[in-house]
């Protein structure tokens, strides 16, 4: 039973995960465009990137919790935690940007907060009615 339980919130996660990740390629080609097309600055870049995580965090909840599930702050902020950490974890590969110590906890701790944040609302919303 217990097991069953782990297995589903672990599904859940992963669901979430995936959704996050494809809005996030999906953002990243539209940004790209965007810098080559409408010359944006640096300034917009990182403000359009910080909204594209936002997003992405709230969708991956969305596809994790699901209206009217449970467990919302708790999937909602494995789903933003392991995002950010797995961006970074990328990036820190890519060995193309300087991440300091203090901007990685920020971000991870954006991540939980607003991972949560989302599971919790989404959890609240009213269950869509299944057709038998």
């Amino acid at each position: 039973m217990a097991q069953d339980m782990r297995r589903d919130a672990a599904r859940a996660v992963l669901r979430g995960l995936a959704g996050a990740v494809a809005l996030t390629l999906a953002g990243v080609v539209i940004l790209a465009a965007l810098v080559v097309w409408a010359r944006l600055s640096d300034k917009a870049l990182i403000m359009l990137n910080q909204a594209l995580k936002i997003a992405a965090i709230g969708l991956g909840a969305l596809l994790a919790v699901r209206p009217g599930g449970r467990r919302g702050l708790a999937l909602g902020g494995c789903v933003g935690l392991i995002y950010i950490a797995l961006g970074y974890a990328l990036t820190g590969l890519s060995g193309l940007a300087l991440v300091t110590a203090r901007m990685l906890a920020i971000e991870m701790a954006m991540g939980l907060i607003l991972g949560a944040m989302f599971g919790a609302l989404t959890a609240n919303l009213p269950a869509r009615a299944r057709a038998r």
